[in-house]
């Protein structure tokens, strides 16, 4: 039976991936187990005989010899972080726990769990907690945000024509302001939140656009150093997510601007320069800063390896590029500038052409006389915003609809019990329920009114992503033109009456 347990002992012994040593009553190593001798990066004739404190560094020597003086009295220490010497200089950290032991020729057991990596990712998780906890906040601000944006324009739009122009010119600037901070507010969001999966045809000056309001958003003047966009003329578009791309991008530039940080201000320069062959789009990020040494071109995209201080980098931004690009079916480079410094290179597919360019969408102030009158329809509008339900209120009665409030998704349901409508104008995010839940209502029902329900939203995020594909007439984006909605409500009555019509 001892046999049996001696063999069982010595199995887990070379089996387990924890460092185990045994100590004498003096602190000297008796033996170790093959993964301590990984740990320490020494073999076990090399720890053998000596004493384990004097392998610990010299600030944790102190607490490592008072752990191991308890352990000598029989008692079993907390466990504590000591960190440990290799021979080729590289600094271990551990778990080490001590307990007395009874076995011939040993005083103590150690157990040894090795840290390294774990200290290393905690703050790259604590980041990208952080990262997703902006997201969620930008969600919450934006729609907040879009539905004050959304009452305020609507107001502006329901003003009747001034007749001097100065005054036309004032209103035809505050609306022009507001869309600018919807636009603000889209930026932002987009920034904070990278979607998954949503591709369209990315137009280069536009992404550069982006990128500089971007960078001028967060960048302090004088510090992070001039930005110049040099692009080509007529660049072909590309296929792909914008919001990705703009994040590879951003963390380009936050690369160059750490490596000309510590430049006079005057060498302080970042060229994003753009140009097309006929197979792809080349988007170049050139920085004066003391560019990346060949030996360690080819680490630089590997999660969490970085050329920054402690503290100055996550370690993943190049990753995140390398992984966008691969996404677009394209790549990274990095050389050296001809002028010195770095140039990272973003290469992707060219999109394929478009049969048509769309029709540009008009900026000025909407007049709504010039849109379809609504005689007689009926509309619920449900939002929990007492300004924008006016706001509808006024401008689709004033063309002919009829319309009913409801500022919660309970008091819709309600109402639905008791009228029939012609269609359902809907907020998704409310409290105490959301549009889906009114939504889900609608579809056990009232089938009718599946295809005459519009969703009026001011975050396109994760509460329209349980709603994609169940037939509902679409989504209006807040902060909305007055016109854009008459028309969307128009379109959408035009097009459930042609499908009720018997075939």
């Amino acid at each position: 039976m001892a046999s049996e347990q001696d063999d069982t002992y010595r199995s887990a012994w070379q089996a387990s991936p924890l460092a185990i040593v045994t100590l004498d009553d003096r602190g000297r190593v008796s033996s170790c187990n093959p993964a301590c001798e990984r740990l320490f990066g020494r073999s076990k004739e090399e720890l053998e005989g000596n004493e384990l404190s004097e392998l610990a560094h010299a600030l944790d020597r102190g607490a490592l010899r008072q752990m191991l003086g308890e352990a000598r009295e029989g008692r079993v220490p907390p466990r504590q972080e000591i960190r440990f010497g290799r021979p080729n200089g590289d600094e271990v950290v551990t778990g080490f726990s001590v307990a007395p032991t009874r076995r011939p020729g040993e005083a103590m057991v150690c157990v040894l769990r090795d840290l390294s990596r774990e200290k290393v990712f905690r703050p790259q998780l604590l980041h990208t907690e952080r990262m997703a906890s902006i997201g969620m906040v930008a969600s919450v601000v934006a729609h907040e945000l879009n539905n004050a944006l959304a009452g305020a324009l609507g107001c502006l739009q329901l003003l009747p024509e001034p007749h001097d122009p100065s005054s036309r010119e004032l209103l035809g600037s505050a609306a022009g302001e507001l869309r600018r901070a919807a636009e603000i507010v889209r930026e932002l969001k987009g920034y904070a939140r990278v979607e998954e999966g949503m591709s369209d045809r990315v137009r280069v000056p536009e992404l550069m656009s982006r990128l500089e309001r971007l960078r001028r958003f967060r960048a302090t003047a004088g510090e992070a150093g001039e930005l110049r966009l040099e692009l080509d003329d007529e660049l072909p578009e590309i296929e792909g997510n914008a919001n990705q791309l703009l994040q590879a991008l951003l963390n380009l530039v936050r690369n160059a601007e750490q490596a000309v940080a510590g430049l006079p201000p005057e060498r302080r320069l970042i060229r994003v320069r753009a140009h097309a062959t006929p197979q792809v789009v080349v988007i170049e990020v050139i920085d004066r800063g003391p560019g990346v040494p060949p030996s360690q071109r080819s680490r630089l995209f590997e999660p969490f390896y970085s050329t920054k201080a402690a503290g100055d980098g996550t370690g993943l931004g190049l990753t995140v590029v390398q992984a966008v690009a691969a996404g677009h079916g394209g790549r990274v480079e990095v050389d050296e500038a001809p002028e010195g410094g770095a140039v990272f290179r973003l290469v992707l597919p060219r999109g394929a052409p478009e049969a048509a360019e769309p029709a540009p969408r008009a900026k000025g102030r909407i007049v709504v006389p010039d849109y379809p009158r609504l005689d007689g329809a009926r509309l619920l509008v449900v939002d929990d915003e007492p300004l924008i339900r006016r706001v509808v209120q006024r401008c689709c009665g004033s063309r002919g609809a009829k319309l009913v409030e409801a500022q919660s998704a309970r008091e819709a349901i309600g109402i639905l019990q008791d009228h029939d409508f012609d269609l359902v104008l809907l907020d998704v995010r409310m409290p105490g329920g959301g549009g889906a839940d009114v939504f889900r209502e609608i579809r056990a029902r009232y089938p009718r009114l599946v295809g005459r329900t519009l969703f009026m939203s001011g975050d396109l995020s994760a509460e329209m992503s349980e709603l994609v594909g169940t037939g509902h007439a679409g989504v209006l984006a807040k902060p909305f033109d007055l016109g854009a909605l008459l028309q969307t409500v128009d379109e959408v009555l035009a097009a459930a009456e042609r499908a009720a019509e018997p075939a």
